[in-house]
């Protein structure tokens, strides 16, 4: 009765390896899998803040007095912002920023819309496509065909390249 013991066939060291190896090979998959299923997901909560993060970049804060005409138009104007093509013209800030009165036809209530929607410098207005001409124009709430009247790109081009 007690001749069936298992460690006592010749080849149960070579069971008990093999049983081993199996263990070993199962585990490493295991662990493969999972890490790379964790990988992928802190990969996309990664993508997810960064794009979240360039959205914070490009947003001006809302000024808060609502009492004076000029901060309403600036505010209706700045929730607008974002349908500009920044990527084609450029993206700068308030640090970066030029006297954009310098260009003829814009005086300093139109500077201060075109900053609220995140246009600074004249680099970035030297890249105005005619679609980002009339999307401006639109934003901005200015006079149709103005811009290109006045000949801002231009005028731009030629300021940025002074600079």
């Amino acid at each position: 009765m007690f001749d069936m013991n298992p460690l006592n066939l010749p080849d149960a060291q070579l069971q008990q390896l093999i049983m081993l190896v199996v263990a070993a090979v199962l585990g490493f998959i295991i662990g493969y899998v999972s890490q790379r299923s964790t990988i992928s997901e802190l990969e996309g909560s990664l993508t997810t803040t960064e794009r979240d993060l360039d959205d914070c970049y490009r947003k001006t804060p809302i000024i808060s007095d609502t009492n004076d005409e000029e901060t309403i138009v600036l505010n209706r104007i700045r929730t607008r912002s974002s349908e500009i093509n920044f990527g084609r013209i450029g993206m700068a800030s308030a640090v970066d920023a030029d006297d954009l009165k310098i260009i003829i036809g814009i005086g300093p209530f139109l500077e201060k819309k075109l900053n609220a929607i995140g246009i600074y410098t004249f680099r970035q207005i030297a890249n105005f496509a005619h679609d980002d001409i009339e999307q401006v124009n639109d934003i901005i709430e200015f006079f149709p065909g103005r811009i290109e009247r006045d000949n801002w790109v231009g005028q731009a081009a030629e300021l940025a390249n002074k600079k």
